[in-house]
């Protein structure tokens, strides 16, 4: 059962989606698998029964709980961190195939093919507004389920899950970006000092999806100790969640604005990782822009990142 509930999850993602004003629910033969409930105060995601998300309306903190195992995205002072909180007696997979999806991951986010032809030089001045702070443009992935088809020798399987990214793109410069007169295309905002003389400290994007892979991993003869170098690839299917713009001035002043940003409702990443054991070190290259077509700038983001599966 445990196993075909994974596999329609992972089918979700192809299904159609019925949006009501609050309400965003992925359905299988008429039953409910995802759930989004948007309200003043939170937003919540219901995986069938056994998972919950939870975010407040800053977005400031993120609890997902799955099972016995609690995921907490918190956005302190000095960036965005997870803090993991795991029954010590939870039982460990035991098969002999031991996939590598389910963890903790973190990445550094890349704006690549950045194209603003779209503005026909209105917003020259600004020059590449979406060029990316490295720092502070930070992914994290809580992929929290795993399953792979493996061959008779257990040498390699093809490997499926779920999971939730959150995604910060922080600019490089004192911009943010908005909906051109509150509803037409995404147009930078230049943010000059406060009232006090006081700058800007970060300004960013943060954006969040459900994720599930589509992946062929494949385990190498060449060990380290009891593990073994595996290496695997393929593609990575997103489902939007929700997006907001938040930046925040030194010594205090932030604002946060939440206007749907025209972010892709899908996103597909080709994704290459290459680990031995617990860690692995991992590429994710969208083949979709950012923004919808004619919406935004185009920008196909790329993350670069370190894994730790089966934490």
């Amino acid at each position: 059962m445990k196993h075909l509930v994974i596999l329609i999850l992972c089918c979700a993602l192809t299904t159609n989606i019925i949006a009501q004003t609050d309400t965003t629910e992925v359905k299988v033969l008429k039953k409910n698998v995802v759930t989004v409930i948007e309200d003043d105060d939170k937003v919540q995601v219901a995986v069938g029964e056994g998972v919950e998300v939870i975010t407040d309306d800053w977005g400031d903190t993120t609890h997902i709980r799955v099972g016995r195992r609690t995921f907490k995205v918190i956005e302190g002072n000095t960036g965005t961190y997870v803090k993991v909180e795991k029954d010590v007696n939870r039982q460990k997979w035991s098969g002999r195939f031991n996939p590598h999806w389910a963890g903790l991951e973190v990445g550094v986010n890349i704006m690549t093919k950045t194209d603003y032809s779209i503005y026909n030089g209105e917003f020259d001045d600004y020059g590449d507004f979406l060029d990316l702070n490295p720092g502070k443009s930070l992914t994290w992935n809580l992929n929290i389920m795993e399953y792979a088809f493996t061959n008779e020798r257990k040498t390699f399987g093809v490997v499926t899950g779920l999971g939730f990214s959150f995604n910060d793109y922080a600019f490089n410069d004192p911009v943010t970006v908005e909906k051109q007169d509150g509803y037409g295309i995404m147009v930078p905002r230049y943010l000059p000092n406060d009232s006090e003389g006081r700058g800007i400290k970060k300004s960013k994007l943060h954006v969040n999806y459900i994720t599930a892979p589509l992946m062929l991993e494949v385990k190498t003869p060449l060990r380290m100790g009891s593990s073994r170098l595996y290496l695997a690839g393929g593609v990575i299917g997103s489902l939007y969640l929700g997006s907001h713009t938040k930046y925040k001035y030194y010594k205090g002043g932030k604002e946060k604005s939440k206007s749907g940003n025209h972010i892709n409702q899908w996103k597909y990443e080709l994704t290459g990782r290459i680990g031995f054991g617990d860690f692995c070190v991992f590429a994710n290259y969208s083949m979709t822009p950012l923004f919808k077509d004619s919406k935004g700038p185009e920008g196909y983001p790329l993350m670069i990142g370190i894994s730790f599966p089966n934490i």
